[in-house]
């Protein structure tokens, strides 16, 4: 009995057909016993932590904003309290950090904020410029919150100017 190419390469196929399959079951029933009969199915859903935070500084202009408006998402499944505010300017390998204390003479710190609620504070650049003006050097710009647990939460950094 002579196999033609045609044959050859329709029972590779099949076989690599196979394989692949066994090899998905191996793979999910191993998964099913590791995790338990309560395991989870394998998904690529973003895993929700029950506590986490999420903070976004948006600039009022591209070069030397006058406002940054700072907004915090609290992503957990549960509600977090968070510390005040630290910003931090930075220069080259120079770092100056700033606790935000009081909001228009209230003090609002710690806040607490509930599953999927967001917090909005707008700061003013100009003010902090006129009170430590070698400030006005700083290229960058970055904003550090902490939970009562002392868990950091960190937002991107930001470029206030070029140099």
């Amino acid at each position: 009995m002579v196999l033609s190419n045609f044959d050859i390469i329709l029972m590779k196929g099949i076989l690599i057909i196979i394989v692949v399959v066994i090899g998905f079951f191996i793979f999910t029933r191993t998964r099913t016993f590791a995790k338990g009969a309560s395991g989870k199915k394998m998904s690529f859903n973003k895993k929700t932590k029950p506590f986490s935070a999420e903070i976004a500084l948006y600039k009022s202009s591209r070069l030397n904003p006058a406002n940054i408006e700072m907004v915090v998402t609290n992503t957990g499944s549960r509600e977090i309290d968070l510390h005040a505010p630290v910003m931090i300017f930075k220069r080259w390998f120079t770092k100056r950090k700033f606790r935000v204390l009081k909001v228009e003479h209230s003090e609002i710190y710690p806040i607490l904020l509930e599953r999927d609620k967001t917090y909005v504070l707008d700061i003013s650049l100009d003010q902090l410029y006129e009170t430590v003006p070698e400030l006005q050097l700083a290229c960058r710009m970055s904003v550090e919150m902490k939970d009562l647990g002392g868990k950091s939460y960190k937002s991107k950094t930001i470029r206030l100017k070029w140099f």
